[in-house]
């Protein structure tokens, strides 16, 4: 028994596939845990403030479109002839047909905005005061005198060019109506003269806005900002408004104002300009809900890994034992084998792979069992054939010495027929019997024809005529022993000694290309059609063993690139062509 010492050092196959088997487990979820630790929470903060910046956006669009629709309603009410007379005029009577006009004019204009907001027209001097609600007292400008009130927002008209609209939310306030207004518009009335004759605000609530902005209650708030003036109003809880100093969250934006979105320390701020105005909508969004979500995503991932782990161990140890046991009681078994024990016992496995290579080995062992059975009685008939052959080679030598003495004697009494046949006999005798070489040229074969015929014409005398041909580019081709001798054996025997008159008989070997050609033809009786064989493998069975014996061996050397066909016609002869290629000429073209 031979021991490999060096496999004492090697892990079995059960650590292997155990290890593999947690490899497989667990890199996955490592890494896929260790992704989100590093790069979760970055993440998270990009998406919250994509999120943000979106919504940002999208409100302030909104705005803008509200903003736009109401300063195209102020823009209608200043401009409108009914209002210019009256303010022109700088009185209106309560019971008089352009009071019950300009108030229809106010409504219509207004009609479906009542609850949003309020529409002021006030004159110069104040006499003219007329508004869809309570005339607001900030816009009275009987009691502004001098002082300078910037909830007014007729104290900010000077900001803005004479023709232009005034959209502020410095006019923050409580209305008499109880709502809260966010922001006003402010047009100034001109007659044709281009006279100043009064002003028309719009007051917008705080309910114009606050429904169509943060619709989904994402952001926790929304912030409505003057940039020029560090004015900010609250659009989620509109009683929060002021200066810059009362929302610690501008703060972060450290005085630009560009459209981005940015982390705080507990938010996400995102700001976006409003269309068409000079102010900008600051989005507020908590990520501290978002984050503590996170890390409770994560405290249960880790919870769920370190029960993967466990699950993992246990299933690796029972997918690896079941995996290994069968290959282990293999590896015993051969181990067995290899001291000599063959036995074979049949074991059942789960796994079809391991079941069947366990049914294999035992066939194996069977067929080793038989084999060392019949190698034994090999053995002995190759001992017993080897004492008959050593026998036998005293019959071929005898015989040899037996001719050379009929060679002497012949040439001694000038009997030069008997001398031939005897020399080309022994010729032909030791090329049958020369087991040394399988294979001979052509050349030789041809040789052995000449030598074959020479004795059939001192037998046959003027009677037979034979042409030999021997391409000389195919002397060196190499073919099984003996493969032309058997046909024009059989031509002679079976073709021409029937035959009445002369005989002809001819052997060619020509080159075709890169296929050599042998023909062996004669002009014997021939025989019908119906005796030839549709398949040359059935001339096994025939007396024609010869030709068989001819076509097998040619067949195992060169498969189905030989070319083997007889043809006979009755009374004319018999043709036999043989076809195969030149093999080493093949190969020079392939080199």
């Amino acid at each position: 028994m031979k021991f490999n010492w060096g496999n004492q050092h090697k892990p079995n196959l059960f650590t292997l596939l155990f290890l593999y088997f947690l490899i497989v487990l667990i890199v996955p979820l490592g890494l896929f845990s260790a992704y989100y630790a590093l790069a979760g929470n970055t993440n998270q903060e990009r998406y919250l403030m994509r999120q943000a910046m979106n919504m940002t956006t999208g409100d302030a669009s909104t705005v803008a479109q509200a903003l736009e629709s109401y300063r195209h309603k102020a823009y209608q009410l200043s401009t409108n002839p009914l209002v210019v007379e009256i303010l022109k005029a700088d009185s209106l009577e309560a019971e008089s047909s352009q009071s019950r006009k300009l108030y229809e004019l106010l409504f219509t204009v207004m009609h479906g905005d009542i609850y949003l907001a309020s529409a002021n027209l006030v004159s110069n001097s104040g006499k003219v005061r007329v508004s869809t609600h309570v005339f607001p007292e900030v816009d009275d400008l009987r009691y502004h005198g001098n002082d300078w009130d910037m909830a007014s927002i007729i104290n900010q008209n000077s900001q803005v060019s004479p023709t232009a609209s005034l959209i502020s939310i410095q006019s923050h306030r409580i209305a008499e109506n109880g709502r809260q207004v966010v922001a006003s518009i402010l047009r100034r009335v001109y007659d044709q003269e281009g006279t100043n004759l009064g002003y028309l605000v719009v007051d917008m609530y705080a309910d114009a806005l606050s429904p169509q902005v943060n619709s989904d209650h994402v952001l926790t708030d929304m912030l409505l900002v003057d940039t020029k003036s560090f004015y900010a109003t609250s659009l989620v809880h509109p009683e929060r408004f002021g200066s810059f100093d009362r929302f610690p969250a501008l703060n972060t934006l450290d005085g630009n104002y560009t459209p981005r979105s940015l982390p705080s320390d507990t938010s996400i701020i995102a700001i976006s300009p409003i269309r068409g105005t000079g102010l900008h909508l600051v989005g507020s969004l908590s990520s501290a809900p978002f984050f503590q979500s996170m890390e409770n995503w994560l405290s249960a991932f880790s919870t769920t890994m370190i029960i993967g782990v466990v699950l993992a161990l246990g299933l690796s140890y029972l997918f690896s034992r079941s995996i290994a046991r069968p290959i282990k009681n293999l590896a015993k078994r051969m181990r067995e084998v290899e001291q000599g024990k063959l036995e074979s016992r049949e074991v059942s496995s789960a796994i079809s792979e391991f079941s069947q290579l366990e049914h294999s080995f035992n066939v194996m062992i069977k067929q080793i069992i038989s084999l060392l059975d019949l190698t034994r009685e090999e053995q002995a008939k190759l001992s017993e054939a080897e004492r008959k052959a050593l026998e036998s080679q005293m019959n071929p030598h005898f015989l040899f010495n037996t001719l050379n003495t009929i060679k002497a004697l012949a040439r001694l009494h000038g009997e030069e027929d008997i001398y031939t046949i005897t020399v080309k006999l022994g010729k032909l005798l030791r090329s049958s019997i020369d087991n040394r070489e399988s294979e001979a040229t052509l050349e030789q074969s041809m040789a052995l024809i000449e030598s074959y015929l020479t004795i059939q014409k001192l037998r046959f005398a003027d009677k037979l005529t034979t042409e030999v041909y021997l391409d000389p580019s195919c002397k060196h081709i190499k073919t099984p022993k003996l493969i032309i001798q058997p046909l024009v054996e059989n031509a002679i025997i079976h073709g021409l000694e029937p035959k009445v008159g002369s005989w002809n008989l001819s052997v060619r070997v020509e080159r075709a290309g890169e296929r050599i050609s042998i023909t062996v033809g004669d002009d014997g009786v021939g025989f019908p059609p119906d005796r030839l064989p549709d398949n040359l493998d059935e001339l096994a069975n025939s007396p024609h063993v010869g030709v068989y014996n001819v076509y097998r061996r040619l067949f195992l050397k060169y498969g189905r690139k030989l070319h083997f066909s007889l043809k006979s016609k009755e009374g004319e002869g018999t043709w036999a062509t043989i076809s195969f290629p030149d093999e080493e000429a093949i190969k020079e073209e392939m080199q």
